[in-house]
């Protein structure tokens, strides 16, 4: 019998793996490791934009989904840092291939019928939380 799992249900048991291998590849743009922080630092918003991107796909596809506060401090954070929007715009696309790339990993586990609208879902939460960093960046840029 095979076990079917949920894009939620794998993202959330492969929260970790999914971090590593970002670290691994915003480590290969020097325009991001060109701000010196230590791993912990470089990745201590994933787990709860991470998290977002699972309660996303575990809410119902009727209701709005609330913007991320998780997204907004980062935002602020790497503003703080010395990041640039654009950085913010690569670290998102690192995200979201770190994250399909997770998925393609396990795509024998995954309910078929259900993976390509949980894709987009994805890319929507994803695109969301970029646009609520960046705004937060500019408005701790704007203020500063």
């Amino acid at each position: 019998m095979k076990i079917v799992e949920s894009v939620a249900g794998v993202l959330e048991r492969e929260l970790a793996p999914t971090i590593k291998e970002w670290l691994k590849q915003v480590n290969l743009i020097p325009e991001l490791t060109k701000v010196k922080l230590t791993d912990a630092n470089r990745t201590d918003h994933l787990p709860k934009l991470l998290n977002d991107v699972i309660f996303r796909l575990r809410l119902a596809r009727d209701v709005e989904p609330l913007l991320s506060m998780a997204a907004a401090a980062h935002g602020r954070t790497r503003f703080e840092q010395g990041y640039s929007a654009a950085m913010l715009i690569e670290e998102s696309r690192i995200f979201q291939v770190t994250t399909f790339g997770t998925l393609h990993l396990h795509q024998s586990k995954l309910d078929q019928s259900q993976v390509l609208l949980d894709v987009m879902t994805i890319a929507d939460e994803t695109d969301r939380q970029l646009t609520e960093a960046v705004r937060s960046l500019m408005a701790a840029k704007a203020a500063d």
